[in-house]
This record gives structure tokens, sequence and C-alpha cells, in this order.
């Protein structure tokens, strides 16, 4: 078990490393590694995109296909607003300081909606910017012709 202190003189890639099995091993002990890197203040995730497999990649999936909010996406674009913005304070809210530009979760994010939306069979259409929102653009969709 590693102590505060341990953690906190490691370099990032090795915090970073430590963070990572700690998500694919979850228990007790890794609760506990992983409070622990937060007690010591500095930063423990390596900045890199968001990759399908990750974590926060599954919350984002999840929260876009649950039908309660493809409801909201779908009111969204009927209003004329963009589809991701009803889902972005909830991923927001989900996934707190993983959500971010930082490692590219809104653009993530937009992509995911947008795919969703091609299933059910809208096209997109011209971005606008987003009300209260992490992500600060995102793409507007209408219903395909014969669809």
């Amino acid at each position: 078990m590693y102590s505060i202190e341990q953690l906190a003189e490691m370099t990032l890639e090795k915090r970073d490393t430590i963070y990572r099995n700690c998500l694919k091993s979850p228990g007790p002990k890794a609760d506990e590694i992983l409070a622990k890197l937060k007690a010591t203040g500095l930063i423990y995730v390596k900045h890199r995109p968001v990759v399908d497999g990750d974590p926060e990649y599954r919350k984002i999936e999840l929260i876009i296909n649950n039908p309660a909010n493809v409801e909201k996406m779908l009111d969204a674009t009927a209003k004329g607003r963009p589809a991701l913005e009803p889902l972005d304070p909830l991923i927001a809210c989900e996934l707190g300081d993983d959500y971010g530009g930082h490692n590219e979760t809104t653009i993530l994010a937009g992509y995911l909606v947008g795919q969703k939306m091609y299933a059910l069979g809208y096209e997109k259409r011209s971005s606008k910017p987003l009300k209260g929102c992490i992500a600060k653009t995102a793409a507007t969709f209408r219903k395909r012709k014969g669809s």
C-alpha cells in the first residue's frame, strides 16, 4: 500500500499508472489508493484523449443511450437546439473533472450523440453555441427525408 507521501514523490506517469490500475481492479484497496491520490493534491491523471474501453467512454455511452436521455435529445432537436445540450450537464455531473477539453470528452460526447442521432434517422446540420454546458458548441440535427 502506498502512503500519501510516497504518491506525492512519484512522477505523474507513475501516479497515472497506479490510477489506471485501480480502475482496472476495483475494490476497497483500489478505493483507498484513489482517495490517497486525491489527497496528495497533485495531478494523477495524464491528460490524453479518452478512448473506447476507458471508464469515462462507457459512462458517456450509457448516458447517451439511456432511453429517457434519447427523448431529451429528440426534444432539443425539435426545438432547434443541439442534441448534446440537455445531456452535457448530466455527463458533467457523472464525470466531474474528467469531463472537458483537456481529455477530449466533450468532443467524444458530441461524436457519440451524432452517432445516436444518425442511427435514429437524423442528419447533421450546423453547430450552435451551448447554454449552461461544459462543451462550447454542438451540432444540430434534422430528420432525414424519407426516414
